[in-house]
């Protein structure tokens, strides 16, 4: 098994000012990338590991006590996913490949609004077909690498017919409806809109300007030539990120069969690369297993549901990443009793990512365990209790 050594501090320094190195080299991703090339790596690696192999590699993070047998690997996966499409629409993105479709900043839009596009301007085709084999590998077994991808890109990783109308409006649905709209539109309403002010190129994904004809954006667009400059928009945007999507599937397919593929939906594929974002209590209970001496009627393990029921969807997706390195479902929860005894408000819950172990103190009531937990999953991220990273 490669073992292989990050920087987990670099990788949120960048995050926090990505423009300051473009190139994006302290990225967790870049760091696992070079790492894990033939070139650098003790290993070939074939990404068609078997589902029975829970751990493809193993992690040194630097400066953190942690002995990786599984808990470190599971969380360079989540950390992935959050690189490539950050869950929060406010922050920079670390990476230049994938771009916030323009779905999530039209306001009037309010279809798949937390989804990313493959960067159309981005050649770091290497990469994404990196990203396709990790995609397969994950579906080949019980990982996730969670990339909030709308259905137009689900469905061409999965080889199926996508549609201007249906599909494309999951991406910019405000252009979509403009190019609807040129169709039924009169001359007065064209000129009054538009004025001389349409030109023959659009604006793509990640903000950048395509001419449509040679000068495009300096020629504009006359009424009866609105149609030909409608089926241009559709011909371009549609393939705005057509070679990026290639590479991705061509990773794909070097670890799963196109048989396969043809076997599952695009809905399938997706769940199966990225798990179940139905992060009900009723769905986590059906995970759970409990120590010796714990079961569903115990108080401590009452408190924790009724506290998870008051948590959104996002805090239990945090809670089971704290727990399990991994941020959605399926994934096992193991609940012991905690370390230090009697009833506290004091104390933390403490968590085993290799084995999936929440360690649970006794709290008095369901108010306490909430605050207790909810605090966890948000600050106590560090995995740094296996050894002493200063020794």
């Amino acid at each position: 098994m490669p073992v292989i050594h990050l920087n987990r501090r670099l990788a949120r320094e960048h995050a926090q000012d990505p423009l300051a190195d473009p190139s994006g080299k302290n990225a967790l991703f870049s760091q696992m990338y070079e790492a894990l090339k033939p070139q650098n790596c003790s290993s070939v690696l074939d990404y068609r590991w078997p589902g029975r192999q829970d751990q493809w590699w193993e992690c040194v993070f630097s400066n953190e006590g942690m002995i990786d047998q599984g808990g470190g690997f599971r969380e360079t996966l989540s950390e992935l996913s959050e690189e490539l499409s950050p869950s929060a629409c406010d922050v920079p993105l670390p990476l230049k490949l994938f771009s916030r479709t323009p779905n999530q900043t039209h306001d009037s839009s309010n279809l798949y609004r937390d989804t990313y596009i493959p960067t159309p301007g981005c050649t770091q085709y290497e990469r994404y077909t990196w990203i396709g084999q990790l995609m397969g590998a994950c579906l080949r077994s019980r990982e996730h690498l969670i990339l909030a991808l709308p259905p137009f890109i689900w469905k061409q990783l999965n080889g199926e017919p996508v549609t201007w109308e249906q599909d494309f409006a999951t991406v910019d649905g405000t252009q979509v409806k403009m190019v609807e709209a040129l169709a039924a539109m009169t001359a007065a309403d064209f000129d009054k809109r538009f004025g001389g002010l349409l030109m023959y190129s659009v604006t793509l994904s990640d903000g950048s300007l395509a001419n449509l004809i040679p000068n495009g954006a300096d020629i504009a667009v006359e009424y009866e030539q609105r149609l030909s400059y409608a089926e241009l928009v559709k011909k371009v945007r549609m393939e705005e990120s057509k070679k990026q999507v290639d590479a991705i599937r061509k990773g794909l397919l070097l670890t799963i069969p196109q048989a396969v593929l043809d076997l599952v939906t695009w809905q399938e594929l997706e769940q199966f690369i990225c798990g179940d974002p139905d992060l009900s209590v009723d769905s986590m209970r059906r995970t759970a297993h409990y120590d010796d001496g714990l079961n569903e009627t115990s108080t401590i393990v009452k408190h924790l549901w009724a506290a998870l029921e008051s948590f959104t969807n996002d805090e239990r997706s945090r809670f089971l990443r704290f727990v399990t390195g991994r941020r959605r479902l399926p994934a096992p929860l193991w609940i012991c009793d905690g370390r230090g005894g009697g009833s506290t408000t004091e104390a933390l819950p403490e968590s085993a990512t290799c084995s999936s172990t929440l360690f649970l103190p006794n709290y008095p009531n369901v108010k306490v365990a909430a605050e207790k937990i909810r605090y966890a999953v948000y600050h106590c991220v560090a995995i740094d209790t296996d050894t002493n990273p200063y020794e």
